[in-house]
């Protein structure tokens, strides 16, 4: 999930906050930025991050990374210039975000005091000029950001006029373009307005400040950046089964309408089963909705303590049965399957010193989060291991697959790849719900799928003849290896056949008469000069080839004359003259 943080460098950002005297809009903002970075460490720094500031012009001060000192440090050397343009820096962040395709969420963060800017580059000209024009080729750049989530840090309070009036401009431009974006903004003061003077010192004392940018963000990382957790499950025992987080965090999936209807919107589920294994040969590079890491739930909880100073063990949640659910015996099976495991686990801690001592070894909740057992490691070990993929569940008809990603030759990631609903969606697999298991085979029978192709067409050389000197230096090279036989008999061969095969492949017929004339024209030329008597059975034994109507098939393939029978037709045959040979 890729992010351009843009920082307003305007003027407008070095006035002091009203009623802060201490705080100016643009030490706010760097506060803002600097927790922003602070919540993304703490999620992990799977973050590639973006830093320009934009005024009239947009520049950008540090490009992708996942290093952050090195925005930490470019914003501290950020200065004010002149007024804000808005619409250049959206058009330098298309082009910025033009690498990542469209597979990726993209977020754009803006810290700004709203300023509506000035005459024609204002937001109120833009809208005049847009309104109307929509569908023009200079507006285009729009709809690739109507893809993109824009998120605006509005800086300022509800008493400014200026602040309000650049406030009603942005969400104007949100509307009237249909951009998907948000305006988080502070909440405005019940007592002041309405009581006394806006402009006092004390109606804003708790309207904006390091405080309140501080809680813009947290509600900006709850909307945007938090990671989506499920539970992972493989196979029907309980053990196997394991909370993970999904970075980042999978969109909705609009479906189209069918025959008329409405479009529906669809979510994974909470629970993602595995439902089997398969070769990452077989699966190949379908093509996918969204990518996404897994990454193991750490719960940072406070160990509890029992009387003699040891942690107890902690109790697996029960399940809340519902006797009108269908599995209602599969999960009561489940439940009592679990009962059974912690008394067991149970009655041998309180058997005694020792028992308590073995048991609290391997469960208590005072060991390290990195010595926990967790279904990730295990499954990122046997996937990396084996080089397959797991085909998981992730709703009804809804299927994706999870893999082990090597990002640098030292790092490896657990992905998750969605596909789209449906069943059918790997063609040469087929309905992925009739898959079954190599051992269901009868003797004697192959499995009809993957699908492969014995001859890859796209790894195949290919004749290209757009130009004349393409067709001559092909030509070109057939008589090269003519006059090297019989050493050079069997790239002769080849490169005839390739030709032949080219020609008939495009109707060039004519092609192999002229062909034909070339070699015997050659074959003469060789005989008079005395060279070697295979070579020129060779060249009339092509030539003779290449006028058979058998051969016009493209599947046939021309072969050299073989040694004794150019032994009988040299002894046979009588001196050739001077001229062609017919």
């Amino acid at each position: 999930m890729p992010t351009i943080i843009a920082l307003d460098a305007s003027l407008s950002m070095l006035r002091p906050v009203p009623g802060r005297n201490e705080h100016t809009y643009q030490s706010l903002a760097l506060k803002g930025i600097q927790h922003l970075l602070d919540n993304l460490t703490g999620a992990g720094k799977l973050e590639h991050l973006a830093l320009v500031s934009y005024t009239t012009v947009c520049e950008l001060k540090v490009d992708f990374t996942r290093d952050y000192d090195q925005i930490r440090q470019a914003i501290k050397k950020i200065e004010p210039l002149d007024k804000a343009c808005l619409m250049t820096m959206l058009k330098t962040s298309v082009s910025l975000m033009a690498t990542w395709g469209t597979q990726n969420l993209l977020q754009l963060v803006v810290f700004t005091d709203c300023g509506p800017g000035f005459g024609s580059t204002s937001i109120a000209g833009f809208l005049e000029c847009y309104v109307g024009k929509e569908t023009e080729q200079e507006y285009a750049w729009l709809k690739t950001l109507a893809n993109y989530n824009l998120n605006f840090i509005c800086l300022g309070v509800h008493g400014d006029s200026y602040f309000t009036r650049g406030l009603t401009l942005h969400q104007q431009l949100l509307d009237v373009a249909a951009l998907k974006g948000q305006l988080f903004t502070t909440k405005p003061m019940k007592s002041g307005a309405e009581s006394g003077d806006a402009t006092t010192g004390g109606s804003h004392k708790s309207e904006l400040g390091r405080t309140a940018v501080f809680e813009l963000i947290e509600r900006l990382c709850e909307s945007s950046y938090k990671s989506t957790e499920v539970t992972l499950k493989c196979g029907h025992y309980f053990r196997m089964e394991s909370q993970v987080l999904l970075w980042p965090p999978p969109m909705p999936y609009e479906q189209g309408a069918l025959y008329g209807g409405d479009a529906t919107i669809r979510h994974i589920e909470q629970r993602i089963d595995i439902c089997g294994f398969l070769a990452l040969s077989d699966i190949g590079s379908p093509a996918t909705l969204s990518r996404h890491w897994i990454l193991p739930k750490v719960d940072r909880e406070k160990p509890s303590r029992r009387s003699g100073g040891l942690g107890a063990v902690a109790k697996p949640p029960k399940l809340t049965l519902d006797t009108g659910n269908p599995h209602y015996e599969l999960e009561k099976l489940e439940q009592d399957i679990r009962d059974f495991y912690t008394k067991d686990a149970k009655d041998t801690e309180e058997s005694g010193d020792d028992a308590d001592v073995v048991v609290l070894k391997h469960s208590s909740t005072s060991q390290s989060e990195q010595q926990k057992d967790t279904l990730c490691v295990l499954l990122h070990g046997a996937l990396k291991l084996e080089n397959m993929a797991a085909l998981v569940l992730l709703g009804e008809k809804w299927y994706g697959f999870i893999y082990s990603y090597t990002d640098t030759k030292k790092k490896s990631n657990l992905m998750l790849n969605i596909l789209p609903p449906g069943s059918n969606v790997i063609p040469w697999l087929g309905d992925l719900e009739l898959l079954g298991f190599p051992e269901d085979l009868t003797p004697g029978e192959t499995a009809s799928f993957p699908v492969r192709a014995e001859r890859r067409s796209y790894s195949q050389s290919s004749v290209v003849w757009i130009r004349q000197a393409s067709l001559q230096s092909d030509v070109q090279k057939v008589l090269r290896h003519a006059k090297k036989m019989p050493d050079k008999t069997q790239h002769f061969y080849k490169e005839l056949n390739r030709i032949r095969r080219a020609a008939l492949a495009l109707g060039f017929v004519e092609l192999l008469e002229a062909l034909a004339l070339l070699l015997e024209k050659e074959n003469a030329q060789l005989t008079l000069n005395g060279v070697s008597t295979e070579c020129t059975l060779q060249l009339q034994h092509a030539a003779t080839e290449l006028r058979k109507t058998s051969n016009r098939d493209i599947k046939s393939t021309i072969v050299p004359l073989q040694k004794a029978t150019a032994a009988e037709a040299s002894a046979t045959a009588p001196a050739a003259p001077a001229g062609y040979l017919y």
